[in-house]
């Protein structure tokens, strides 16, 4: 049960970090399908609550994209919807807290060697599949 919602978030950060890398955008119709295949998977297992609890974190995200005037994107925070989904509220928390981090270090790397300056807006899917990675390498290692 585990296995199938961490395929679909691998699956749904690969293509989202491909799309973010290229486009700074990420299709909402294949969020969209992530979404289904999250509640449907959640309907079958008879788990829907900790879903419905996990979207919260996107839910505020969104907000802190309209509060910041796209600062923070509005597919940053549609993804962590669909997060949520798959993984519930505290997975789910744990896995932006882990993101911030890595894009808080990968950003000062960037501009450490000068590739990128102050203010300037980095992809942060990316960020959430690495975090994501590191979550599940952990949790198989440890």
């Amino acid at each position: 049960m585990r296995a199938i919602y961490s395929v679909g978030m691998f699956l749904m950060l690969l293509v989202g970090s491909i799309e973010d890398l290229k486009d700074r955008r990420i299709n909402p119709y294949w969020l969209l399908l992530h979404a289904g295949f999250a509640v449907g998977a959640r309907l079958v297992f008879g788990e829907m609550m900790p879903g419905l609890a996990g979207i919260s974190i996107g839910v505020l995200l969104i907000g802190a994209a309209f509060v910041s005037r796209q600062k923070v994107g509005y597919g940053d925070g549609l993804v962590f919807v669909v997060c949520g989904l798959y993984l519930g509220f505290w997975a789910n928390f744990s896995l932006l807290f882990l993101s911030l981090l890595l894009c808080a270090l990968g950003g000062s790397f960037l501009m450490a060697i000068g590739k990128i300056k102050k203010g300037q807006a980095l992809p942060f899917i990316p960020f959430v599949m690495g975090a994501f990675v590191c979550a599940m390498v952990f949790e198989v290692v440890g």
